[in-house]
């Protein structure tokens, strides 16, 4: 990103759970970061730059998804792609996601958990 480029959304360094449905298969992700527009996943295979995805978000707490955030289910569209050589990483494929028709519920559910970060 050049120093031009602005984000719409503050971004916040957060790892949770996410399962991914594609066309072709399932799988799970984690979070490297999140906003309220989209996030940047870490998963075991790469995205279709452009595809569209279902994603399920989970708060997790000591490897354990908390009680208190039901899962948000929201469709998000791939706007890049990438593959990290950090071998400190368990998955090596990255890909930025934005959220597509977000309604005022799962605004505030992203919010919520964003809010827990600060």
């Amino acid at each position: 990103m050049s120093g031009n480029e602005r984000r719409a959304h503050q971004r916040f360094e957060i790892q949770l759970g996410a399962e991914i449905r594609t066309a072709e298969r399932s799988f799970s992700a984690a979070t490297k970061d999140v906003s309220v527009g989209g996030a940047c996943i870490e998963g075991p295979y790469a995205l279709e730059e452009t595809s569209a995805i279902d994603l399920d978000l989970f708060v997790v707490v000591d490897g354990v998804e908390e009680a208190g955030f039901p899962p948000l289910t929201v469709r998000a569209r791939v706007q890049w792609t990438a593959e990290t050589d950090d071998p400190a990483v368990a998955w090596r494929n990255l890909a930025g996601l934005r959220f597509e028709e977000l309604d005022e519920a799962k605004r505030q559910w992203l919010e919520r958990v964003l809010a827990r970060t600060s």
